[in-house]
C-alpha cells in the first residue's frame, strides 16, 4: 500500500486538507514530518511519494519523478524562511550563521543570495530547530515553517530577511522549496494515479476553501486565521512554465556553488510513465 508523506507544517496544509479533515476517501497510509525528515523516508522507500524538498530532487538525480500540478512555491515572499542577522545581510562575510537542520532547499537558498548575489563567505553551523536555541552563538539564524512565522523578534538580531522576497528581487521568479516526488516502483503504477487524482481532489477543496480552513486550523497550527490567510496567499501550489523556470534557475545556481553536479531534467509522472 502506498505511503504518502504530509509536511507538518501548515504551508501543506491547504492541498492534503480535504484528506486530513475526512472529507476525502483516503485508502492509502501517512506519514508526518519535517522536510529533511520526509527526504530520509522517501530516499529509503519508507514512503512513496511526499511533497519534499526540491533540492532532494537534484540532489538524487534520477531517483524520483515529480507529480504534475503540484508544488509549494513562494510567488514573492515566503513569510516562513527567515534570516534575522545583528548585522545587514551584506556584512555577515566571515559572520556565522546558524542553519536549521529543519530544510535542506532553504539552506542551499540562503548560499545562493550570500556566496552569488551577494558576495559574502560567512561560517555556519548547525541547530535541530525546536529543541535548541542557536540565538547567543550566531551572528544571524535561519529560521523555516510555522515557527518562523510566529517566533517574537529578537532584540539582537534587527535585520530581518525574507528569502523568498530576496530570490524574487534578484531573478524576478517564483521559488519552489516543495515537489510532490515518487520514488517510483512499476507495481504501483495505478495506486500512484489513484492517489493522483485524489491529491488534484483535496488541493481543488483546500484552495476553494481557504477560509473555512484557516479558521478551523488556527488553533492547531497556533497561527491566527488572518495571518494563515496571508500566508497561504504567498504560494501557489501549481507546476506550471513559470514554477519550472523558478526550480531549474534555482538548480543552475545550485550547480554554480557545487552543490549538485549537475542540473537535473525535470522528469514529470504520467500514466504513462
Amino acid at each position: 500500500m502506498i505511503n504518502l508523506g504530509h509536511i507538518i507544517y501548515s504551508n501543506c496544509y491547504p492541498v492534503h486538507a480535504g484528506i486530513l479533515n475526512g472529507g476525502i476517501s483516503f485508502p492509502f497510509k501517512m506519514t508526518s514530518g519535517i522536510p529533511t525528515e520526509l527526504n530520509r523516508y522517501l530516499a529509503e522507500g519508507k514512503i512513496d511519494v511526499s511533497p519534499s524538498s526540491s533540492i532532494e530532487y537534484a540532489v538524487n538525480a534520477g531517483k524520483y519523478l515529480i507529480l504534475p500540478g503540484l508544488s509549494i512555491t513562494s510567488r514573492t515572499r515566503v513569510m516562513s524562511i527567515i534570516l534575522e542577522s545583528s548585522v545587514p545581510i551584506g556584512d555577515l562575510g566571515n559572520k556565522v550563521i546558524a542553519l536549521t537542520t529543519a530544510s535542506a532547499t532553504s539552506v542551499v537558498l540562503l548560499r545562493i543570495i550570500l556566496e552569488l548575489f551577494i558576495g559574502v563567505n560567512p561560517e555556519f553551523l548547525v541547530y535541530e530547530q525546536g529543541k535548541e536555541d542557536p540565538y547567543g552563538m550566531a551572528d544571524a539564524v535561519l529560521t523555516i515553517g510555522d515557527l518562523a512565522i510566529k517566533r517574537a523578534a529578537s532584540p539582537s538580531l534587527p535585520y530581518v530577511y525574507d528569502l523568498g522576497e530576496i530570490w524574487h528581487r534578484e531573478t524576478g521568479l517564483p521559488f519552489v522549496f516543495a515537489l510532490w516526488q515518487v520514488n517510483y516502483r512499476k507495481n504501483l503504477e495505478q495506486d500512484i494515479a489513484r492517489l493522483y487524482d485524489i491529491l488534484m481532489e483535496s488541493k481543488n477543496y483546500g484552495l476553494s476553501h481557504l477560509e473555512e480552513l484557516a479558521a478551523t486550523a488556527a488553533g492547531h497550527f497556533g497561527i491566527s486565521a488572518e495571518t494563515l490567510i496571508a500566508y497561504w496567499g504567498c504560494f501557489s501550489y501549481d507546476f506550471s512554465a513559470a514554477e519550472q523556470k523558478g526550480l531549474v534557475t534555482y538548480y543552475n545556481f545550485a550547480a554554480d556553488l557545487g552543490v549538485i553536479d549537475t542540473v537535473p531534467d525535470l522528469r514529470i509522472w504520467s500514466k504513462s510513465s
